[in-house]
């Protein structure tokens, strides 16, 4: 299964073959669409411009101009380590503890989310005229990338409805939730950005040499070790478990150049725009319209989470709220920073979703997914 989602993710049209001219054409065409999108999103100030600017601009000249792209089946295996080392290298001893220490509320309030989104995620399908299955996975908030590399692995889920989805949900959390954050629940905005960003964030430890060539071969054994233990999405969750472990242990890592990112957003961007195939989905307005809501009211109910893990453990209400939006860790860290919460709270809590979701909800639903089918063949 995982081969034949490998070699569709190569760009090519359903329909069309790249024997009409070099795939070296197609390929720098591709290429040329994504650095267009990616400019034109930075420009404009569109959170995650580098993958969400050659998605859109992709997946738009591909539905327009009919034309055959293509795309390195092994790009996205690339760029999926590179979230994955990312990913990992975020974790610090401190966030440890605190993860630790907050387990019982972590696991609950987690729990609740992930429950709450689902519900949503199922009203959302019936509302819309989509799959449940992919209603599901759509509303589920464990990261635009992570959920769509892991739905890609079910026959059941159409990838493309997730990663529609999961774009609104993403765009909705992170206008909404800072917008609630800084004009709505905290009042100590004095400080300038950089200033509380440089008083805030721990100084990074100097990193030795040999670390940089020693982590690049912990995450390649990582995809390794995942794809032989069968885990999720193998080649970003390896080399995420991999990066933790080293870390935790004692050696700090490497932080990834912003370059480095920036070129795997755009790969990973452009792999998703390529497998969506927007003419299949539908009523896109009703599909629009019932995602919206559901995302509105997934934020209102992280605030109430919020407001009740700041009664009952005595963090702030911003922290508690920041900790748990659905949002990413970039995005909700630095609106920590900017409003004076806590932020290895708001990161310890953030990691811990993503983790959760990441390790534990994918084989729920496979779980689900397998008890539908076997009912329905005894219904049958």
């Amino acid at each position: 299964m995982y081969s034949k989602k490998i070699q569709f993710s190569s760009g090519e049209v359903p329909g069309l073959t790249t024997s009409a001219r070099p795939r070296a054409v197609s390929f720098f065409e591709t290429l040329a669409v994504a650095l267009v999108g990616g400019v034109v999103f930075t420009l404009i100030q569109i959170p995650l411009p580098w993958m969400l600017g050659p998605l859109s601009f992709v997946m738009a000249w591909q539905l327009t101009t009919k034309r055959t792209l293509y795309w390195p089946a092994i790009f996205r295996d690339l760029s999926s380590l590179v979230l994955g080392y990312m990913l990992g290298a975020s974790i610090t001893r401190e966030t440890g503890w605190q993860i630790l220490h907050h387990l019982p509320s972590m696991v609950v309030v987690t729990a609740l989310t992930v429950f709450f989104s689902c519900t949503l995620g199922y009203w959302v399908a019936k509302g819309a005229g989509i799959g449940v299955y992919s209603g599901v996975f759509g509303n589920v908030p464990g990261g635009l990338t992570q959920m769509v590399l892991v739905s890609e692995e079910l026959d059941d889920v159409d990838a493309t409805v997730v990663t529609f989805m999961q774009m609104i949900r993403l765009l909705g959390v992170i206008f909404i939730v800072p917008f609630l954050a800084v004009h709505g629940l905290s009042d100590d905005l004095d400080v300038p950005l950089n200033a509380m960003l440089t008083q805030t964030l721990p100084v990074l430890p100097v990193i030795p040499w040999y670390a940089y060539p020693l982590y690049v071969l912990i995450a390649l054994f990582g995809a390794w070790a995942g794809k032989k233990i069968k885990l999720p999405a193998a080649v970003l969750t390896g080399p995420l478990i991999a990066t933790a472990i080293i870390i935790l242990i004692g050696m700090p890592a490497p932080q990834l150049p912003s370059g480095a990112i920036t070129v795997a957003q755009l790969l990973i961007g452009v792999h998703i725009g390529l497998q969506m195939k927007v003419q299949s989905l539908g009523n896109i307005k009703r599909l629009t319209t019932f995602t919206i809501l559901s995302s509105v009211v997934l934020v209102l109910f992280s605030l109430l989470l919020g407001v009740v893990l700041s009664g009952l453990t005595g963090m702030g209400v911003t922290t508690g709220f920041l900790s748990t939006a659905p949002g990413g860790i970039a995005e909700m860290g630095i609106t920590a920073a900017l409003v004076h919460a806590d932020l290895s709270m708001v990161t310890a809590y953030q990691l811990f979703r993503i983790f959760f979701i990441m390790f534990a909800v994918p084989p729920l639903l496979k779980w689900w997914i397998g008890r539908g089918k076997k009912r329905s063949r005894q219904a049958a």
